[in-house]
């Protein structure tokens, strides 16, 4: 058995899109453009208005924040909710108060077994 660290102090500071007390920790990444990590968002964090590379779930496991699309309209989440941009959409997420999370980037992310809200 191994045992692996997943908090902020082992990923990267987001930089780019003019992002604020946000981290990225990686889980997992293949050639595909496949990959799977937690985005830590502090306090007042944002993850700025970008445009997805391929499809992206992102699912909030910790604290609550919001989100934007295109329009950049925000629109709250949760612990235990998810939305999915498309690839080429514009979007952005942030948070008051702290929010943790997990992140699902891929050509093609099949939603039929999730339940929409």
């Amino acid at each position: 058995m191994k045992f692996f660290r997943f908090d902020k102090e082992v990923g990267f500071q987001i930089n780019q899109y003019d992002s604020q007390a946000a981290h990225f920790i990686k889980v997992f990444r293949n050639k595909q453009e496949n990959s799977v990590g937690f985005i830590q968002l502090d306090a007042g964090g944002v993850v700025g208005y970008h445009q997805a590379k391929v499809q992206q779930l992102f699912i909030v496991v910790q604290g609550e924040g919001w989100v934007t699309g295109t329009d950049r309209e925000r629109i709250s989440i949760k612990n235990g909710e998810g939305v999915m941009w498309e690839k080429g959409e514009w979007h952005e997420s942030g948070s008051e108060s702290g929010m943790l999370a997990l992140v699902v980037e891929a050509e093609t992310i099949d939603t039929s077994l999730l339940q929409e809200k």
